[in-house]
Parts: C-alpha cells; structure tokens; sequence
C-alpha cells in the first residue's frame, strides 16, 4: 500500500492501478463521541482496504453533506454541488497519472450525490472504473450488533467502532434513544427535533469487541465487492469496446 506519506517518486515506482479514496464527515455525534466519527472510522476501514488491495491511499475527505444536524456546533458541511465537483476532481487528478481503478468508500449515509457523479465519470471516461462498494459507516456489519436495526447515528454501531479506533475519544457517559419517525425524516428537518440528543440507537450497546469484528468484516466484505466488481466490469468491458452504456 502506498499513502500520502510517500514520496511522489515513490508512487511514480510502484505504478498502482488502484486507489483507495474515501469520504468522512465532521458532525456532531451525541455528548459521547467526536465530530470526526464518520472521517476516523472510514479512515480505518479504508486503509485495510487499500493494504489488501496494494492500492494507493488518497487522504480521506473529512468534509461531506451534514446539513441535518444544521447548526450543531462543530458541525461543519459541503453542499451537495461542492462533494460533486471535489470528487470528481479528485478522480480526474487520478485519472491524469494513469490510475484508472478508483474505489470510493463512503463513509456519511446522507452523501446521496455521489451515485450520479460516479455514473456521469463512468460514462463520460470509457477508460476509467469507479465504483462504490457499500460500506455506509459500518452498516454492512450490522448483523454483529444487537440493535443494528434501530441505529443510524451515534449509537451500538458507531460508539463500538470508536471503542477501538480510538477509545480516549469515546466518553463514558451515553445515551440511548430510538426516535419514532424513520430515518428519512434525516431528509426532513434538522435531527435535533426528532433526536435531542443527537443520538440515534442504543450507544449503551456498544463494545469494543463487536467494533473489531465490525471492522474486520466491514473491510473483508469491500474487499471482495471490489475485486467481484471490477472484474465484473472488465468482462463487461471486453464484450462493449467502447465502454458505452445502454
């Protein structure tokens, strides 16, 4: 794997074909955890990612769409416009030094815009592939957690990821709450009017033992969705030359 730690003549000798870029977000998350929850934790589960694939790891955006907490302190946003032009930029400036296979983790749920831009790059550069396998902060993992069912935000899911990222930033008091609407009220009105106290799940739940089986099948299962899907792709490839769509 290389990272940013390289040097540039480093990267230009180990010629990777495939990076590893990744998406966070700076929010607020309950009175327990840190505003850069959702950047640590696809931070980690990207670099495990890339050291399998032996792909280049790009610094993980901090900055996403976190407009539903609206003015909770510390949080901070993109609109969705500015992720779709940074992304696109990004892969592009891969792109123009011969790395052709982009893997993009998401790492906030409320990053709708990413589809249509990785769909518009596909189409637009036959050449390119980039793709994004679903991670969503842990949620392909949710079969590990007792209340995965009821948790979105600050709760068993995210608290447990924490608890072994990074442990001296996990307070010891939490609160638990499960709000009465869906979460497509995120979509809504501000979470503070349907979660006050910034949490939704069961954060009690959490423990350091379901975060490191999160993590490890989190990053076992993109590992294999991404090698399943570009070789897909490359199939699907060889029998359309021009790599158009129908």
């Amino acid at each position: 794997m290389l990272d940013s730690h390289a040097t540039s003549a480093r990267i230009r000798g180990g010629a990777p074909s495939v990076a590893v870029f990744s998406i966070g977000a700076i929010e607020q998350h309950s009175i327990h955890l840190p505003l850069c929850t959702d950047w640590y934790q696809v931070r980690e589960v990207s670099r495990r990612v890339a050291q399998e694939l032996g792909a280049l790891l790009v610094p993980a955006l901090p900055y996403s769409m976190s407009q539903c907490h609206g003015p909770a302190p510390g949080t901070v946003w993109l609109r969705p416009e500015t992720l779709a032009l940074v992304v696109r930029d990004v892969v592009l400036s891969l792109r123009a030094q011969g790395i052709r296979r982009i893997v993009l983790i998401n790492g906030h749920g409320g990053n709708f815009v990413l589809d249509p831009v990785i769909r518009e790059l596909n189409l637009a550069y036959s050449d390119l592939m980039v793709i994004r396998p679903p991670f969503e902060g842990g949620f392909n993992a949710v079969d590990l957690f007792e209340h995965g069912d009821v948790d979105s935000h600050a709760g068993e899911v995210e608290t447990s990821l924490m608890l072994v990222i990074r442990p001296d930033l996990v307070k010891a008091k939490r609160l638990d709450h499960v709000p009465a609407v869906g979460r497509e009220f995120f979509d809504y009105v501000f979470l503070d009017r349907w979660a006050p106290d910034g949490v939704t799940g069961i954060a009690t739940a959490a423990s350091a033992e379901k975060g490191r089986k999160a993590l490890a099948v989190s990053a076992e299962r993109l590992v294999r969705t991404v090698r399943e899907t570009f070789s897909a792709l490359e199939s699907l490839k060889s029998e359309c030359p021009e790599g158009g769509a129908g």
